[in-house]
C-alpha cells in the first residue's frame, strides 16, 4: 500500500533523512523503531503533508503521490495520531473528534445532536467517564490522548500512524486500542506503529523497520528478531543495563505526609495519603488513569491550588505547598509529563530552558554571567548525552527525548533535595531510558530523594526502592520492590486493598 523510495530531508543544511526507501502492507501492521532524532517522526511528516521540501518519492497503492498540505494527506487516506498532542483546548471533546469533518443538517449547519450521539458511541468504547461537551482543557493528557485517538479512528482512513499513542494511557485503555488496531489491520488497513515500549511493538507489531541516524537499517519479521538483536540495530552497539545502586539507604525521612486529603472545589481529590520518604530513597508512584498520581505530585510542589487537611513534614519543619517558587526555594523540584504545555519554553534556546528556574543564582545586579551560564549548561547537557548543534538552537528543533534530558537538566541545576517526576520517560527511546535510569540511580547515591510516577509497570520494578500505589485519589499498598511483582502492583492498582504502613 505505501512505498518510501530515496527519501532525503534537511533542516539547515543538515540532512537529516538519507536516502530512506522501504515498503509497507496493507492489513498489517507495521512498527517503525529508533532512538530520539533517527528520523521517525520527520518521515510520518513528510508523509502526512507537513514537510514539503525533501528529496525522494512516496507511492501509495503504486502511484506517486506529493503532498502540498496535510489536507491533500487527509483527503488522500492518511490518519496520524502525533506523540505531542495537538486538540483544540477551547473545544468540546465531540468538537475535537469530527472538525473538519462535521455532520451538517439539509441547510449546511452542523448538526450538534448527531455530532453528540456520534462522538459518545465510539468514545464508550474506550469507557470515557465524560459527556462529549466537556472542553478538552478541562481534561487529563491521558484522556486528551483518547480524544486524540477517537478522532483518528472516526474517519475513513485506509494508512493510519499511531505515534507513540500510549504514552499516557493505562493498561486498560492500551488493551482497548489493541483490539481496535487488530480490527483496523483485518479490514485491511495499512497501520504505521512508533513506540518505544518493546513489550507493545511484539504484542502488536507483524514487522518491523529500524531507522538510525535518520538511515534505513532493515526490516524485520517480529518472529525472527529478538530484543536484544532489535536494541543492537537501533543503537548500534550493546546497550548497558542500569547500574544497580549497592549503597545502603539512609534511615533518615526528609520528607513525611500523614493522611493528607486535598479538596478541589468541595470534591475530595486525595484521600487519606500517609508515606515517608528517605534520603537519597526513590518512591514510585503507580495507578490508573484517575488515581490521582499527578494530582499528588502537583499538589506537592504547590502547582495544585487546592485546600487540604493532613501533615507535611520537611526535615522535620512543617511544609505547606504554596506555589511552584515556594517549592524550589525549598529544593523541591517538579518535572511534568505533559513536555509541551507545562515543560519547555518554545520559544528559548537550550540555554534559557536550562537555567530559567536558577536565574537568580547566576545574575549580578541584574545582569547574567553569560560565560558562567554557558560553561555550567554545557557540561550538565554533555553529561546527559545530549544530542544538539548550539546551546542557542530552539529547543523545538530537539527530538522529544532530547527535550526531556533538557528538563531534567534544569532540575538538576535547581540543587534539589527531592525531585517529583511525572513520566519521565513518556516518548522516550530504549537507549535514553536507560540513560535517565543510571541517572537517577546515580544521584539517588548523592542523597537526592525522588517520587516518580509512570505508568510502566516493569520501569517502577527496575529503578523504584518502594512503591506506592493509588487508586480514585486514595492509597491501596506501599510495596517493597524487592519482595513484589507487576501482577501484585497491578492487583492493587485496581483496589484491591490492604494495611498498610
Amino acid at each position: 500500500m505505501l512505498k518510501f523510495s530515496g527519501i532525503k530531508k534537511s533542516f539547515k543544511g543538515v540532512e537529516v533523512l538519507h536516502g530512506v526507501s522501504f515498503e509497507i502492507a496493507d492489513g498489517s501492521v507495521t512498527a517503525i523503531v529508533g532512538e530520539n532524532g533517527a528520523g521517525k517522526s520527520t518521515l510520518m511528516k513528510i508523509l502526512c503533508g507537513v514537510h514539503t521540501d525533501y528529496s525522494g518519492e512516496i507511492f501509495i497503492d503504486d502511484q506517486k503521490v506529493t503532498f502540498r498540505n496535510p489536507k491533500e494527506a487527509k483527503d488522500c487516506g492518511i490518519s496520524i495520531i502525533h506523540q505531542e498532542l495537538s486538540c483544540f483546548p477551547d473545544l468540546t471533546v465531540a468538537e475535537n473528534i469530527y472538525i473538519g469533518n462535521e455532520p451538517v443538517n439539509k441547510i449546511g449547519f452542523i448538526n450538534f445532536s448527531k455530532l453528540a450521539r456520534d462522538s459518545e458511541k465510539i468514545l464508550k468504547e474506550f469507557k470515557f467517564p465524560y459527556p462529549s461537551n466537556i472542553k478538552i482543557k478541562n481534561l487529563s493528557v491521558g484522556w486528551q490522548q483518547v480524544v486524540e485517538i477517537v478522532h483518528a479512528l472516526s474517519k475513513d482512513a485506509k494508512i493510519i500512524i499511531f505515534d507513540e499513542p500510549t504514552s499516557a494511557l493505562t493498561e486498560n485503555e492500551i488493551k482497548i486500542l489493541f483490539e481496535k488496531i487488530r480490527i483496523l489491520k483485518q479490514s485491511g488497513k495499512a497501520v504505521i506503529f512508533i513506540s518505544h515500549r518493546f513489550e507493545e511493538i511484539y504484542d502488536i507489531a507483524d514487522d518491523i523497520i529500524v531507522l538510525r541516524d535518520g538511515n534505513f537499517i532493515g526490516k524485520y519479521d517480529v518472529k525472527d528478531i529478538s530484543r536484544s538483536e532489535l536494541i543492537k540495530k537501533m543503537v548500534g552497539k550493546e546497550l548497558l543495563e542500569t547500574k544497580q545502586n549497592k549503597a545502603a539507604r539512609s534511615d533518615e525521612v526528609i520528607f513525611k505526609v500523614n493522611n493528607l486529603n486535598v479538596f478541589k472545589k468541595d470534591k475530595k481529590v486525595l484521600s487519606g495519603i500517609t508515606f515517608n520518604l528517605r534520603k537519597g530513597e526513590i518512591l514510585g508512584l503507580a495507578g490508573l488513569l484517575g488515581s490521582g498520581k499527578t494530582e499528588l505530585l502537583k499538589f506537592l510542589f504547590g502547582e495544585f491550588r487546592a485546600s487540604h487537611t493532613g501533615e507535611i513534614l520537611l526535615n522535620n519543619e512543617e511544609f505547606k505547598p504554596k506555589s511552584a517558587i515556594h517549592s524550589l526555594k525549598k529544593n523541591i523540584f517538579y518535572l511534568s509529563k505533559d513536555r509541551k504545555a507545562e515543560g519547555i519554553f518554545a520559544g528559548l534556546d537550550l540555554i534559557n530552558n536550562s537555567i530559567i528556574s536558577v536565574l537568580d543564582n547566576y545574575s549580578s545586579f541584574g545582569f547574567l554571567s553569560e560565560r558562567k551560564i554557558h560553561s555550567l549548561v554545557m557540561n550538565q547537557l554533555k553529561m546527559l548525552n545530549l544530542k544538539f548543534n548550539s546551546l542557542h538552537q530552539p529547543i523545538q528543533t530537539l527530538s522529544g527525548g532530547n527535550q526531556q534530558k533538557v528538563l531534567i537538566s534544569r532540575g538538576m541545576l535547581t540543587n534539589p533535595c527531592i525531585m517529583l517526576l511525572d513520566e519521565p520517560t513518556r516518548g522516550i527511546d530504549i537507549g535514553a531510558k536507560e540513560e535517565i535510569y543510571n541517572l537517577v540511580k546515580e544521584l539517588s547515591t548523592k542523597g537526592i530523594s525522588f517520587i516518580i510516577s509512570t505508568s510502566e509497570i516493569p520501569e517502577l520494578l527496575k529503578i523504584c526502592d518502594r512503591v506506592l500505589v493509588l487508586y480514585n485519589g486514595a492509597p491501596t499498598a506501599v510495596l517493597n520492590t524487592k519482595e513484589t511483582d507487576t501482577k501484585n502492583i497491578l492487583h492493587y492498582t485496581f483496589n484491591q486493598q490492604e494495611e498498610y504502613a
